[in-house]
């Protein structure tokens, strides 16, 4: 039999994920990314074990230890209730990609070119897996072609370890902060994050700006918080935080969305890449057994468009002024 051709539209995540799951006997594979480069970037990323059993299954487990143990906090330090986290690893990005990368089959095929018309991609199968700006999402669903921005926005760094026990979550009106340690003993490293609403844009945004109201904003934040954005460096990564819009299906034709181009959500529940694996690697299996697409939604739409839902809400929640 021929093999079916499948173009992979984004080479993340999921798109690394899908491609090392594929029967390279069933499938000729295309994988297009864009910015290979930035594949070496990112803070350490929270699985849970729906993620690592799918990992497991196309290879590519990580081999890390688990996070320490955590709380909630108020914004100000005062300690509100354990964060239970059964089963959590926190693998750095990069790995995880690499450990990915290792195990994507030769004869897949790499394009690093952006693809403007996914319309126009010779295969017989687009599966996108292109983020939150996703191109094809608009040929599954044409009234959610475009991302949603949100009024929030996050500073994101990496640090020496140096406060593990206070690690966890902070809240207070209008602003988060997070903090988890990752790494091999001896050589742990904490990852440190912020949220609060701003009006500040265009994108790109300017990482010194968003410090600077970070700052001012979280002036009255445990030492804790006040620390980590005081000491942070020119590394320190700002975004403005987008979210996909409501989707009432990831299949129309040969187009299929997956990961953030199918639910992308605000980072609340800590999900993003967990769902992007398992959709990813249970799309594959799917394919790989010649299933029903339609029973593959069935079973990833309701569970990953109530956790985008839920995430908003929480989201809403935590940062209302």
């Amino acid at each position: 039999m021929t093999p079916r051709r499948v173009a992979v539209v984004g080479g993340g995540i999921a798109g690394l994920a899908l491609a090392a799951g594929l029967d390279p006997d069933r499938f000729e594979v295309v994988l297009h990314e864009a910015e290979p480069e930035r594949k070496a970037l990112g803070a350490p990323l929270g699985l849970w074990p729906s993620a690592l059993k799918a990992l497991a299954r196309v290879g590519a487990e990580p081999k890390v230890e688990k996070p320490g143990a955590g709380r909630l906090y108020s914004i100000t330090g005062r300690p509100l209730s354990p964060i239970t986290r059964p089963g959590l690893l926190a693998v750095p990005r990069p790995e995880l990609l690499a450990g990915l990368e290792a195990v994507v089959p030769p004869s897949v095929r790499r394009v690093e070119q952006a693809v403007a018309d996914p319309a126009s991609l010779d295969a017989d199968l687009v599966v996108g897996a292109d983020g939150v700006r996703s191109v094809v999402r608009g040929l599954v669903h044409p009234r959610a072609a475009e991302r949603v921005e949100t009024p929030y926005v996050a500073l994101r760094g990496v640090r020496p370890a140096a406060t593990p026990s206070l690690a966890g979550e902070y809240w207070g009106r209008g602003l988060i902060f997070g903090l988890m340690s990752f790494g091999p003993s001896g050589s742990k490293r904490e990852y440190w994050f912020t949220t609060h609403r701003s009006d500040l844009g265009p994108e790109p945004l300017d990482a010194a700006t968003v410090l600077a109201e970070a700052r001012e904003r979280f002036a009255g934040a445990a030492r804790v918080v006040r620390g980590a954005l005081e000491q942070a460096g020119p590394d320190t990564i700002a975004t403005r935080l987008w979210v996909a819009p409501p989707l009432p299906t990831y299949v129309r034709g040969r187009y299929v969305v997956v990961g953030d181009a199918a639910h992308a959500a605000t980072p609340n529940l800590g999900r993003g890449a967990c769902d992007a694996i398992v959709d990813a690697v249970t799309l594959a299996e799917t394919l790989n057994a010649e299933g029903d697409l339609r029973r593959w939604q069935a079973k990833r739409l309701p569970l990953t468009q109530a956790a985008r839902a839920t995430a908003g809400t929480v989201m809403r929640a935590v940062t209302r002024s």
